[in-house]
């Protein structure tokens, strides 16, 4: 995948544009996210794989010659860290290793990418939960708040907290099946950083 601006982006982030920087992190983080999820099957891990080829990047702009897209080099980053991680965790490596291989050089990267209007049908069904489900489900997954927490502020116990939660991941779970593969990395809230 390429996009026409791609050299004048990167041309930016060589001259140390952050705001460039911070466009092209937050465009791609996720869908490089499920791309890396994808081999590791591990979240935590394919988030800092991805948060590492972004550092990288940043760290070596100066110095970095691109002759790909600057897509391509992300999604071929993200790869080859995958592969390193792989080779720390042998137990898994042989199988995860033989599939990243196989991925052929010219990867179609669109399927990471949420089709057209996939943000607007996941919000409509959270809408879509009953009111108090909906605010326990907001709270924990935009705002970040602890079981605990959100007990505390809405003076519930926490076993209605998670009861509320179960209920309102099994219904977007019902409403959004069509899109199982990629609804884990679009309604959960932007959790990369860059710095």
């Amino acid at each position: 995948m390429s996009f026409p601006d791609d050299p004048i982006r990167f041309e930016a982030i060589r001259n140390d544009e952050e705001g460039a920087f911070e466009k092209l992190f937050r465009e791609n983080y996720r869908p490089l996210t499920a791309y890396a999820f994808r081999f590791v099957t591990d979240l935590a891990i394919a988030e800092n794989i991805v948060q590492d080829v972004f550092l990288k990047l940043w760290q070596n702009r100066h110095q970095l010659i691109i002759t790909t897209s600057l897509m391509h080099y992300l999604f071929r980053s993200v790869r080859n860290h995958c592969l390193n991680q792989l080779d720390k965790n042998k137990v898994r490596a042989g199988y995860l290793k033989a599939c990243l291989e196989r991925e052929e050089e010219t990867s179609d990267y669109h399927e990471f990418y949420p089709e057209i209007g996939l943000i607007e049908k996941i919000e409509k069904a959270i809408s879509a939960l009953p009111e108090k489900r909906q605010e326990i489900f907001r709270l924990a997954r935009e705002e970040g708040l602890k079981y605990k927490e959100i007990a505390e502020r809405l003076n519930l116990s926490v076993k209605t907290v998670e009861a509320q939660m179960t209920l309102a991941l099994k219904q977007l779970r019902e409403s959004l099946k069509e899109y199982h593969h990629l609804v884990l990395f679009f309604y959960f809230p932007h959790r990369g950083k860059i710095t």
